[in-house]
Parts: C-alpha cells; sequence; structure tokens
C-alpha cells in the first residue's frame, strides 16, 4: 500500500462495527441495571420505576405526616417512629443495581401499603378519604 493510501472501510465493515458497538452497550446497560443471564429472571425497568415511584410517596407521605400538627402524635407510635428512622433519616442505597436496592424499594412498597390501610381504617379513614391526595394514593396501592 502507498503511503498516502489509507484503509476505508466497506459496508460489511461498518456494519460488523456498528454490531460490535451495539452488543457492548448492551453488555453495560445490563452490568449498569444489574440483570444476569436471561429476561426472566431480573426486575423489569417498569417495575423497578413502580417500587421508586412507591418510595417517594412514602417519603412524601411521612415527612407530610411528620410534619403536620399531630406529628408528635403520630411519633408516639413505634412503628411510626420504625418507618421515620427508615425513610426519612438514613441515607438509601443508591446503587441502582445491587439487590439492597431491590429489597428497600420492595420493603417501601410494602410499608406503605400497610400504612395506608392503618390510615383508612376507622375512626379517620373517613377525614383521610376526603383528601384528594390520600384518595389516589389508595387507588394506586391498595
Amino acid at each position: 500500500m502507498p503511503e498516502n493510501d489509507f484503509y476505508t472501510p466497506t459496508d460489511i465493515d461498518r456494519l460488523r462495527m456498528e454490531n460490535e458497538l451495539l452488543e457492548f452497550e448492551v453488555r453495560f446497560l445490563r452490568a449498569h441495571l444489574g440483570l444476569s443471564g436471561g429476561q426472566g429472571s431480573s426486575t423489569s425497568l417498569q417495575r423497578l420505576s413502580r417500587l421508586e415511584e412507591a418510595e417517594r410517596d412514602l417519603v412524601l407521605l411521612l415527612r407530610r405526616m411528620s410534619g403536620s400538627r399531630a406529628g408528635r402524635v403520630f411519633r408516639l407510635n413505634a412503628n411510626f417512629k420504625t418507618l421515620e428512622e427508615r425513610y426519612l433519616l438514613t441515607p438509601t442505597p443508591q446503587d441502582p443495581g445491587s439487590p439492597r436496592r431491590l429489597e428497600y424499594l420492595e420493603g417501601a412498597e410494602r410499608d406503605l401499603v400497610l400504612l395506608l390501610k392503618r390510615m383508612g381504617r376507622p375512626p379517620l379513614g373517613r377525614a383521610f378519604r376526603l383528601k384528594r391526595e390520600f384518595r389516589t394514593l389508595e387507588q394506586r396501592y391498595l
């Protein structure tokens, strides 16, 4: 090959390079999300986003409850103090692909469901149901 001649890839070479790049991206994204092997064994992105939304809703609800006039009364309950410590005072596991993060999010969803069920019971259930936000959370998670 002369000095001034440079290699120019053919269409097949371009397709091969693009295929390798796509394979690398898929491997990177699976590793980043903690997905291994087949699709059936992994948590779907939709499920993960739903769990994160449940955690956000729980944190917002706990902040609202603890900041209300009745916050002191709520804190008398050991279960409420536990939820407050777990979701408001301690740092959350941030690695999106870790199994601990998934367990944490599933626990947050369970805790939100239990809290909504307890809030919906008489005598205060009627008062809470007057609020549109509470009804929305009930429809979404119960």
